[in-house]
């Protein structure tokens, strides 16, 4: 209970320090392309509080409450990627364990389920100790997949 406690702790200050470095990047809806607008209405028309992002020139992701879950729907070129952050005593203790034991010292940002071209899957983003963010990869089992570093 304690270790769970303290990961939900951690996770909760790493969000919120992620989150003010992210509000650099929040825009205002009408500086989103019109097509993005458009589907986030026609998908989801009675989310009202939402929160526009520039990931890049051309992917912007939204986020917001939807049926008390927190969602975020990014938006490509070519794709559509929706995820729902998983609160922290949610996740399945596979995938805490394999981040335990693996990555000790590492600190959990955050773990959300990611629908992407019809493939659901875990997606653990954690910040080791000296090193660069990465996000690891689970499939929907909790087994491990894969890892990416992101700079």
């Amino acid at each position: 209970m304690k270790k769970i406690f303290i990961l939900l702790l951690c996770s909760v200050a790493v969000l919120s320090c992620a989150t003010q470095k992210k509000l650099s990047n929040l825009v205002n809806e009408r500086d989103v392309p019109e097509r993005y607008v458009k589907d986030m209405t026609r998908q989801r028309p009675n989310v009202e509080k939402k929160s526009w992002q520039k990931i890049d020139s051309t992917t912007y992701a939204v986020t917001f409450t939807d049926n008390d879950n927190l969602t975020r729907v990014t938006y490509g070129n070519n794709y559509t990627q929706t995820a729902w952050i998983v609160p922290a005593e949610y996740v399945p203790s596979s995938i805490t364990d394999y981040i335990k034991g693996n990555y000790p010292s590492a600190i959990v940002n955050e773990v959300s389920i990611v629908d992407a071209r019809n493939r659901k899957t875990y997606q653990a983003t954690i910040q080791p100790k000296g090193s660069n963010v990465k996000v690891l990869e689970f499939d929907i089992n909790g087994n491990f997949l894969s890892e990416v570093v992101n700079k």
